[in-house]
């Protein structure tokens, strides 16, 4: 059992016998903690999916566009559109 697990349970260490020296110098991580060495650029070309991440460009882009029209808008009328105050 980890020593993680036994904290969520609310166990104390000292009771368990558990030894924490011993504990963080003898335990390695978990393989899936493990990182790859690897530069951004090779980590967006094997994770990002080219079509996927300009297309999520675009919609930023988009939502940033809408935003800067109601500010403009704001600022011209002084009250704010009623799109963006909905909850």
């Amino acid at each position: 059992m980890s020593i993680e697990a036994l904290a969520m349970a609310g166990a104390d260490y000292i009771e368990c016998g558990i030894d924490l020296h011993d504990w963080e110098t003898n335990q390695l991580p978990p393989p899936y903690l493990l990182v790859e060495k690897m530069s951004c650029s090779e980590a967006v070309r094997k994770y990002c999916n080219d079509d996927e991440v300009k297309a999520n460009e675009e919609k930023v882009k988009e939502k940033m566009r809408e935003w800067a029209k109601a500010v403009a808008a704001m600022n011209r009328t002084g009250s704010y559109p009623n799109k963006w105050m909905q909850k």
